[in-house]
């Protein structure tokens, strides 16, 4: 019987569900298309040295071996196979890029995770302006708002922020990624030890709170201020600042946060990071930030960049369970009828053509699937 069943981690998917992901696909690439990106696919399968440079987070890669003796996977992320594409084509920048398609994971087991996840996402490779964050920021919003009914909150963060600060403190790098791995994953007794090594210094009080370092972004910054910060976290502070004074004035609606005690989305990010959820569905509908050294892995120079993912799945979950169900017509008619069924067909958006065989089958086929009969066999639209 294992012909049946589906690799651990996958999904079918049918029915309301596919048709609702598909729709969300055609209203993200028109948006992407109206922004000016140009869009770009990559093959499943990537050499795993595109990878290498990496760890990509808590999963493992699926491994294929090719004809040649080398190990292929399936890509786990996007954005790491068009560094390798403008790396080897030398494709002139700056440039946006957009993309759908589908990565790979091999997630814990009984995590709730699936492996396979549709992304759909933006990178703008050889942008060092801040107006490159700014795009991400907006296509997040307005694709949020477009898509789904509940409100996103969009968090802000620093991928340098954590490691200028920790290393402020010590030069040790396994002192460095223990403080930061018990800030991240809130192990606050740990953290505590671990910081009781510097009480007599002036940071001390501000790293007994930083655990607790988020929320509304006037809060967040009015604490910063108040610290006696390192000078070499003062850009990220200023930018932070900066991005949140933008949001208020251009999207006075959107609910933002700032987070300074999490962990960047992606390794690779070196700058400002934000993500979006919602309060209706569990994880990040979206992620990203700036990259500025990731080129620098397949070529001599590296080159500024800003990307973002979004969960496609996700979204899909949400609108399919916020959608209203629409009551569907079943259209029955004879083969002479054709042209006239066609007709019906293309002023209805929730018609389809019943193929049934005779009126009999037509009314079994339409109980089944909760529709309405609509008879053309009687001289006129009949419901």
């Amino acid at each position: 019987m294992l012909q049946h069943l589906l690799p651990l981690g996958t999904r079918d998917e049918f029915g309301n569900r596919a048709q609702t992901k598909q729709q969300l696909i055609s209203v993200i690439q028109a948006h992407f298309k109206q922004r000016g990106l140009a869009p770009i696919a990559t093959p499943l399968l990537e050499n795993e040295a595109v990878f290498d440079p990496y760890q990509m987070g808590n999963y493992q890669l699926y491994r294929l071996l090719g004809n040649e003796g080398q190990t292929l996977v399936l890509r786990p992320d996007l954005t790491l196979p068009i560094a390798r594409f403008i790396s080897a084509t030398k494709v002139p920048l700056p440039q946006k890029f957009s993309y759908v398609g589908d990565i790979f994971r091999v997630s814990r087991q009984l995590s709730g995770s699936y492996n396979q996840i549709t992304q759909a996402g933006v990178e703008l490779i050889g942008y060092a302006s801040l107006k490159a964050e700014l795009e991400c920021l907006t296509i997040a919003q307005q694709l949020s708002a477009e898509v789904i009914e509940d409100a996103v909150e969009i968090e802000l963060g620093d991928a340098q922020f954590a490691q200028r600060v920790v290393a402020s403190l010590t030069d040790a790098p396994q002192t460095q990624r223990a403080i930061l791995t018990a800030l991240f994953n809130k192990r606050v007794p740990q953290y505590q030890a671990l910081i009781a090594a510097y009480q007599d210094q002036d940071l001390y009080p501000f790293l007994r709170e930083w655990p607790r370092l988020f929320g509304q972004p006037e809060d967040v910054l009015q604490r910063l201020a108040a610290a006696p910060l390192p000078a070499t976290v003062q850009p990220s502070v200023t930018r932070l600042t900066r991005v949140v004074n933008w949001m208020r004035r251009t999207m006075p609606d959107q609910a933002v946060s700032l987070d300074l005690s999490s962990q960047a989305p992606q390794k690779y990010y070196t700058g400002l990071t934000f993500r979006g959820y919602s309060q209706a569905g569990a994880g990040y509908l979206f992620s990203g930030g700036r990259y500025d050294q990731l080129l620098a892995n397949f070529q001599a120079d590296p080159e500024p960049a800003v990307g973002m993912g979004i969960n496609v799945d996700l979204l899909t979950s949400l609108a399919t369970a916020q959608r209203s169900p629409q009551t569907q017509q079943l259209i029955y008619f004879e083969p002479e009828q054709w042209n006239q069924a066609e007709a019906y067909l293309a002023k209805q958006p929730y018609a389809s053509l019943s193929l049934a065989p005779n009126i009999v089958a037509a009314k079994q086929e339409t109980q089944r699937i909760g529709a309405t009969l609509v008879d053309l066999t009687g001289g006129g639209a009949n419901a």
